[in-house]
Formats: C-alpha cells, sequence, structure tokens
C-alpha cells in the first residue's frame, strides 16, 4: 500500500544510497580542506592559465581582466577557428575536457559577437587540478592556435 499523505506520498523505492554515502563523503572532504583553501588553489590555476593563454598568439579570452569574485572558469576562443572545433581537438587529440557553445548565456554571446562562431570555449578548474593539467592545456592551444596559423 501506498501512502496519500505528503511527503511520503512522493518516496517511490530504494533511496539513492550510494549517492548519499558519495554527497557525505565529498561534503567530509570538503569541510576537512576548507573552501578557502580549494577555492586559492583553484583561482592561483585560473590565473596560471588565463597568464597562459593570454601570452599565446591568435588566442582571444573574455571577461578575464580582474578575476576578484571570480569562479574558476575561463572561455576563450583561437582566432579563425569556430568554438565546437576547438573544443573538439581538445578532447579527442590532447585529452581536455571542455565545453563548447553559447553556455546557456545566448544574449551575452551576441555581444560579445561570439554568437557568429558557436560561442565558446570554457575550461573549468576544479580543486583536483594541477599546474601539470594547465601546462598541458597552455601548450594544446597554442599547437592548434600554431596550425591554424600555418593554414
Amino acid at each position: 500500500m501506498h501512502l496519500d499523505e505528503y511527503p511520503y506520498r512522493l518516496e517511490y523505492g530504494t533511496s539513492n544510497v550510494l549517492g548519499i554515502a558519495g554527497l557525505h563523503a565529498g561534503l567530509k572532504w570538503i569541510n576537512k580542506k576548507g573552501v578557502e583553501q580549494i577555492h586559492q588553489h583553484e583561482m592561483k590555476l585560473t590565473r596560471m592559465l588565463r597568464d597562459g593563454l593570454n601570452a599565446l598568439g591568435g588566442v582571444s579570452l573574455y571577461c578575464q581582466d580582474d578575476l576578484k569574485n571570480h569562479i574558476s572558469v575561463l572561455s576563450f576562443n583561437i582566432d579563425g577557428i569556430e568554438a565546437l572545433d576547438t573544443g573538439t581537438l581538445l578532447d579527442g587529440e590532447y585529452n581536455i575536457a571542455c565545453r563548447t557553445g553559447l553556455h546557456c548565456a545566448p544574449l551575452v554571446h551576441e555581444q560579445l559577437d561570439t554568437d557568429k562562431i558557436g560561442g565558446s570555449v570554457r575550461i573549468g578548474i576544479g580543486p583536483f587540478n594541477t599546474e601539470d593539467h594547465i601546462k598541458a592545456t597552455i601548450e594544446a592551444v597554442g599547437e592548434i592556435a600554431e596550425f591554424k596559423g600555418k593554414k
């Protein structure tokens, strides 16, 4: 028999025990590490990525001048290459995870004039990323931009 009263009538099947255990472990890890320390690590790597991409020729970054009150996400394009093509190369050739497109913000991309090239490439940095990951990303973007320049 199923109960008719709230909230019990909304409970179907077995609870997601593995999900609950994973959430508990994740929160325990965050509390032990500290939110501020995690943010500082992510932003250090974000600045490293921003500076490395800025040093490359033929790469445009968006909204990255001041990283104060910022999260660890960078949006960029390689000049002359559609965002999807850059993302596909980063994923398939370099094993670098990224997202491409309008990122649920088409009006922002219209303002940035990136809507005509499929939006931008977005890279999010997390607590388990390392300086080696960032160096590899900068190198990969540089190689793609250099290859584009040779065409």
